[in-house]
């Protein structure tokens, strides 16, 4: 079911993550612990640390998040907001050095989505998300309904989770073979726009048995072909603290949501590094 099984330029693969490639080509979902992925174990905690920082605030700042009238009310973003009625933000600035930006852009991660791509990626996308939990929530809204992305058929996703995941806590879920050229990828087919089918029709025609619920601890990363059919994020009781990141391949001209200054010599990064941030570059 990959998009393309073309060996692409980028690094030779641990076992680890041509696990995960192989995963993403059969179901179109990969879950890895993070200390398998990488060896350096004080990138885990540089990155932990750092998003407490966020989540702390995040929790200080509840009283006023809830009362938000917001189609997403239920997410708190640390990096990207999107345009309100009056006005659209200004792209975020990351540094080149930036912690975020050098998870998304580091050999273990672009590594398994450009060779499941099968050609160099662009990332255009990344946050933190806090998952503002609501015991009282009487249905799912947004993209806690099963959809397909847009932007680019076999789009790739990577969620790093930094809170424990359980059934309360809003997990990512599922459809093992749903992107196309999978058993479920003529089923409400992806179109460049997105597409939400009809959730009770939907409901009825996926069995239990090909949906992933994707719990799992702190230090779970999903690599997903977010094309396929997917949900998450109806937190009730606990919040769902995570990084994600977002890339598209050359046949998808969406932007990057961000920005980024990066010096002639390329700030050290390696040549699919370079080729991610393409999109994110600033005009001088």
């Amino acid at each position: 079911m990959a998009p393309e099984q073309a060996r692409s330029a980028t690094v030779d693969l641990t076992s680890v993550q041509q696990e995960a490639v192989d995963s993403m080509r059969r179901d179109g979902i990969a879950i890895v612990p993070f200390g398998e992925l990488f060896a350096d174990a004080t990138r885990w905690e540089d990155l932990l640390g750092d998003i407490q920082n966020f989540a702390r605030e995040t929790e200080r700042r509840l009283p006023e998040l809830r009362g938000r009238d917001d189609r997403k009310a239920y997410l708190a973003r640390r990096f990207y907001h999107p345009k309100t009625k009056d006005e659209k933000p200004p792209p975020w600035q990351f540094a080149a050095g930036d912690r975020w930006l050098g998870l998304g852009l580091s050999d273990e991660i672009l590594g398994v989505v450009n060779e499941y791509r099968g050609e160099p990626t662009f990332l255009i996308d990344l946050d933190n998300w806090y998952t503002i939990p609501d015991p009282g929530a009487e249905e799912r809204v947004r993209s806690q309904r099963w959809h397909r992305d847009p932007w680019d058929n076999h789009i790739v996703k990577v969620f790093t989770y930094f809170s424990d995941v359980d059934e309360e806590a809003g997990p990512f879920e599922y459809v093992r073979g749903s992107a196309a050229g999978g058993p479920y990828g003529d089923l409400w087919p992806w179109e460049p726009k997105g597409i939400y089918p009809p959730q009770d029709e939907f409901e009825a025609v996926i069995p239990a048995e090909d949906r992933v619920t994707a719990t799992g601890p702190a230090g779970t990363v999903i690599f997903c072909d977010t094309s396929g059919f997917h949900c998450g994020g109806s937190a009730r009781t606990k919040p769902r603290v995570l990084s994600y990141h977002t890339y598209v391949s050359g046949a998808s001209k969406k932007p990057a949501r961000y920005r980024v200054d990066l010096p002639p010599d390329g700030n050290g990064m390696s040549e699919p590094a370079q080729v991610a941030l393409t999109r994110a570059l600033k005009r001088h």
